[in-house]
């Protein structure tokens, strides 16, 4: 049986990895750090939030982003 990660499409996979291992990023950080579409991360941020794998957060230092992460513990 596969887990949850293991059912998400690459692109998910790859963010979910970068913010396990950088810590919180912006929708503007992944798209450069992982050089894909604008609309692809939307989705894939999407799809990791509602499976719970990622959380998001205000970013204050401009409130008209937000900054995901993996909450670990």
């Amino acid at each position: 049986m596969l887990t949850v990660a293991e059912q998400l499409p690459p692109s998910a996979r790859a963010i979910y990895t970068l913010l396990s291992e950088q810590g919180p990023l912006t929708s503007k950080d992944l798209i450069q750090k992982c050089d894909l579409a604008p609309r692809t991360v939307r989705y894939a941020l999407k799809r990791l939030t509602k499976e719970g794998l990622v959380k998001k957060a205000p970013y204050l230092l401009d409130m008209r982003s937000s900054k995901y992460f993996v909450e670990t513990g």
